[in-house]
């Protein structure tokens, strides 16, 4: 659950600062999962711009 929170609270940053760019069916998948959650650290950080489907398909 603690995992969960804290996955809401980086989505909820990261919407705030670029909207939603991505599909939310990668969030049921566990490999994509965890692609889609490192690459949403980095945006979030500044260290790229938004994620895309593209991203999270390749």
């Amino acid at each position: 659950m603690e995992d969960e929170a804290i996955l809401v609270m980086l989505v909820k940053q990261y919407s705030d600062k670029f909207g939603i760019t991505f599909s939310s069916k990668y969030l049921d998948d566990p490999d994509k999962k965890q692609k889609l959650i490192t690459l949403i650290q980095e945006a979030v950080a500044g260290k790229r711009g938004p994620v895309t489907d593209a991203d999270l398909e390749a």
